[in-house]
């Protein structure tokens, strides 16, 4: 699975949410229903790490996203688990690129012990004979991409691309990175796998074959993503009906935002207070299920993502612009979209509202290096020096 090293996935606290991941093995370190550390094959909310930055020293703290009260800790003697204590010295850890293998080393800084990984067993030890692992985006690459001043995504059919209101299937696109030029990538349907591109003569279009695009934030006021055609060098637009077009860099002012898609989540503490909630009333856990989803489903948030039209649609726009392009974990919008999505029961729907943990959630943020884009007033920023690279973009340090 290749993520992303360029579009980290960070929330407005500046936090990124990614998975630790032991390349070897394929597996991924995980926090379980009870808070307790495992190791498993999934890349789902269980196994999203949130890592928080100590800009005074450079150390981290590595907090469950699901369980947010649990850190990893590391023992004396090798232990690794989780405590509920932020503040401690046992809770604090040092990532820097491994010396020897490609990837990073994490090692725990008041033991001076290294992460490591068995393929069964998850310890730290003193040899430097130790596990590299990756940190990739918990996004995994997967966008809704919309139009900043529209409420409008990119979607597509098998044949051609157009734009929607919807936040669908069809609407769900994978941008992934070159490995070979920063800022470059190529943009995929999830639906049915084509790519998007450009031709001469403005058209866009989906197709078999691989089209490049480069993508950084725009300096013009109101923010957002260009999104370039590589080939043809002339941005992604649409006009006032939604069509798709491409055009020169300085025609107009349409820019893009890159909504994350964030895998489901849910904690034993939720799971557990609703159960006990639900056997309080044989009455309620029989009819409450039907009543809710009754709602939901005429607001507009089903199993194929939030109608066009509908009053989740309107919900969702405008969540997403007073959160700047973002919808929130745990929000109004995200928990009933969680609740449309599996049609849960009464414990199920009660997990929804606790999680809340469906599409979005964060801001993305692309790091690109000086790539510039038609006007000075008009161009790619870049969003922080070298030096300063999200640990997504571990494979950029120098």
């Amino acid at each position: 699975m290749q993520l992303s090293f360029s579009l980290p996935c960070m929330e407005e606290s500046g936090h990124e949410l990614c998975f630790l991941s032991s390349p070897n093995h394929d597996r991924r370190v995980g926090c379980n229903i009870n808070g307790d550390i495992y190791v498993s094959q999934n890349w789902k909310g269980w196994e999203v790490w949130r890592f928080i930055k100590d800009e005074s020293s450079g150390h981290f703290i590595i907090t469950s996203w699901t369980h947010d009260k649990k850190v990893l800790c590391s023992g004396p003697d090798g232990r690794v688990f989780t405590t509920e204590n932020k503040e401690g010295s046992w809770e604090k850890w040092r990532i820097v690129p491994h010396p020897k293998f490609e990837g990073l080393r994490i090692e725990s800084v008041e033991h001076d012990r290294f992460l490591s990984f068995s393929g069964q067993d998850l310890y730290t030890k003193k040899k430097e004979v130790d596990t590299a692992w990756y940190i990739e985006p918990a996004h995994g690459n997967h966008f809704f991409i919309s139009a900043t001043s529209h409420d409008e995504r990119l979607s597509s059919s098998n044949e051609h691309p157009f734009t929607s209101k919807n936040r669908k299937s069809r609407e769900k696109w994978i941008v992934e990175p070159t490995n070979e030029k920063i800022g470059q990538y190529t943009i995929r349907s999830m639906e049915h796998g084509k790519y998007l591109g450009a031709e001469k003569n403005d058209k866009i279009i989906v197709s078999e074959n691989k089209q490049l695009w480069t993508i950084g934030l725009s300096t013009q006021e109101g923010g957002g993503y260009l999104i370039l055609s590589t080939e043809f060098d002339r941005r992604l637009t649409l006009d006032e009906n939604g069509n798709l077009h491409t055009e020169e860099v300085g025609d107009s002012n349409v820019t893009w935002q890159l909504e994350a898609v964030l895998p489901h989540t849910v904690s034993g503490k939720q799971i557990w207070s609703w159960v006990g909630a639900g056997v309080c009333s044989t009455i309620l856990a029989v009819a409450m299920p039907f009543a809710v989803m009754g709602v939901v489903g005429a607001m507009g948030f089903g199993a194929g993502g939030i109608a066009a039209g509908s009053m989740g649609a309107g919900m969702m726009s405008a969540e997403a612009i007073a959160a700047g392009g973002g919808i929130a974990a745990g929000g109004t919008v995200a928990t009933l979209q969680s609740i449309g999505a599996v049609g849960l029961g009464l414990a199920g729907t009660s997990m929804a509202v606790g999680a809340g943990a469906a599409t979005g959630g964060l801001v993305s943020f692309g790091v690109i290096k000086a790539t510039k884009f038609g006007t000075e007033h008009e161009r790619i920023a870049i969003d922080e020096p070298e030096k300063h690279l999200p640990l997504c973009s571990w494979r950029l340090w120098q």
